[in-house]
């Protein structure tokens, strides 16, 4: 390692906190550095650090920064551990709302495709469905929220009143996407959350209409998977069949 490596090495460490250096101004890069850090935390967590308040966000994005200095090229997957921080530090909520944001993140970032029409679907020949698997847009996820993150989301976004509810347990599944440049979401029984569940693990429309037995549908089954099945082409979950 030549001499000018070696002191461009120790600035870096010196500057991620991983050393101490005497070095004049050297504080103020430090400073920038961290700024620059938690204002692209607050980039990707935006309802949280509305929620925390500013000066409480801050103190939380320095000591994660500790825990989770970046290592990463792009500034971007800064704040992939801040989720699992929280809950470490027994922040649960905190925690449940940082995952709700961030996985609105990855569904904005998704690679894109068109979705599938219903003239499409109703194409296939009825000897086909039992062995049909549903490709679906990168964007989809499925999460279970034990807060009324998404509730509570809405509500800083639109800067109303805040749930009273909103340290209350609540556990439900959420489906989670992205249609052209708009991220949306929405609760779904436990019923729909196991099959698109098993759909996205890439099994067959007969092995994932199966699961539905252990159910107390409305309806019966098929009825009701051809209704989730035409909301799910409306929504443009799916984009291809396989």
């Amino acid at each position: 390692m030549t001499r000018l490596s070696r002191l461009q090495h120790q600035l870096q460490q010196a500057i991620l906190g991983g050393i101490e250096m005497d070095w004049p101004g050297l504080e103020i890069y430090r400073d920038a550095y961290r700024l620059r850090l938690t204002e692209a935390l607050e980039a990707e967590y935006p309802m949280l650090a509305r929620w925390l308040g500013q000066e409480r966000f801050s103190r939380l994005a320095f000591d994660y920064m500790q825990a989770y200095p970046s290592r990463h090229r792009s500034i971007r997957w800064i704040g992939r551990h801040l989720a699992e921080f929280l809950h470490r530090r027994g922040e649960s909520a905190h925690g449940e709302m940082a995952a709700f944001e961030w996985a609105l993140g990855l569904a904005f970032d998704s690679a894109d495709a068109v979705p599938l029409s219903s003239e499409a679907l109703a194409a296939v020949p009825p000897e086909r469905w039992p062995d049909l698997r549903l490709e679906f847009h990168a964007s989809v996820s499925l999460r279970r929220f034990h807060y009324p993150m998404p509730r509570l989301w809405k509500a800083l976004q639109a800067e109303t009143r805040l749930p009273d509810c909103i340290y209350q347990r609540e556990p439900r599944n959420w489906l989670i996407w992205r249609r052209e440049l708009r991220c949306f979401f929405r609760s779904l029984s436990p019923a729909e959350a196991r099959v698109l569940e098993r759909l996205l693990d890439g099994e067959t429309f007969s092995a994932a209409c199966a699961c539905l037995a252990g159910f107390d549908l409305p309806g019966d089954a098929a009825r009701q998977m051809a209704q989730w099945l035409q909301r799910w082409l409306q929504d443009g979950l799916v984009v291809r069949i396989a």
